[in-house]
Formats: structure tokens, C-alpha cells, sequence
């Protein structure tokens, strides 16, 4: 993964418990603020949801902080997707595999895989037409 992009998950925060939803909301106020954090981890946030960094075991080990089960569970999620930071959007899909605790008719989002020929027909134009439209 080149060190100048990185790939995000992004994922509903019906995958945190409230009790998870709670200390986001308040750490990301504290952390614009300046205030210690309940959390050991940073966490920036909206009224939307929240921002974090991945960090794997190894990480979490060294910082000597509790993680929630939660996290860990979305974080193991995000290392084997080779994300390097998760945003928890309130707007955003139910993963499938993750455990949920949102709102409980909430079905998961499971992605139809589309054939080579479904693609390209759904595809609103192909990259040689674009590239055509600056020919002249």
C-alpha cells in the first residue's frame, strides 16, 4: 500500500455498543478540547459519527489501554480489509460479518458482484470515451 494513500472502511455505527457510542461521542469532544479521553485511542467526530486509525494487536498491546470488544472486533475487520482507519457513519451500511447492535431491522448490505458484461453495461461511460472528450 503506497504510503501516500490509504484505504478506509466505513461502516455503520450500529456496530458499536452504546456504551462504545457514548465514550466516541464524548472523547471526540474532548479531544477538540484538549481534555483527557476515557478512550485509547483518538477519535474525531460529527454529529455524523466518528473517525479512527487502525491500530493491530501489537499496537493495542504496547498503549497499555482497554479496548472494547467492539473495536477490536471492526478493527480485525479493517487489517484484513488493508484499511488503515475506519469511519463509523451513522448513514453507513451493516456489514454483514460484524456483530450489530444498532437497530435490529436493519438488514446487512450484501454486494451483488456484477459480471464483466453487467458492469460494463451500468458503467455510464467507458475511460476511452472520456479520454476522447479532451481529444481534439
Amino acid at each position: 500500500m503506497s504510503l501516500f494513500v490509504q484505504n478506509m472502511l466505513d461502516i455503520s455505527t450500529g456496530h458499536l455498543t452504546d456504551e462504545t457510542r457514548r465514550r466516541m461521542g464524548e472523547d471526540s469532544l474532548n479531544f477538540f478540547v484538549g481534555k483527557p479521553c476515557s478512550l485509547p485511542f483518538t477519535v474525531k467526530g460529527s454529529s455524523f459519527g466518528w473517525f479512527i486509525d487502525v491500530r493491530d494487536e501489537d499496537e493495542r498491546r504496547v498503549s497499555g489501554g482497554v479496548y472494547p470488544d467492539d473495536i477490536i472486533d471492526c478493527y480485525e475487520l479493517a487489517l484484513y480489509l488493508g484499511c488503515a482507519f475506519i469511519l463509523f457513519d451513522r448513514d453507513a451500511e451493516r456489514y454483514p460479518g460484524l456483530n450489530w447492535y444498532g437497530d435490529r431491522n436493519q438488514e446487512a448490505y450484501v454486494e451483488k458482484l456484477l459480471t464483466p458484461r453487467e458492469a460494463e453495461a451500468s458503467a455510464p461511460f467507458s475511460l476511452g470515451q472520456f479520454k476522447a472528450g479532451f481529444e481534439r
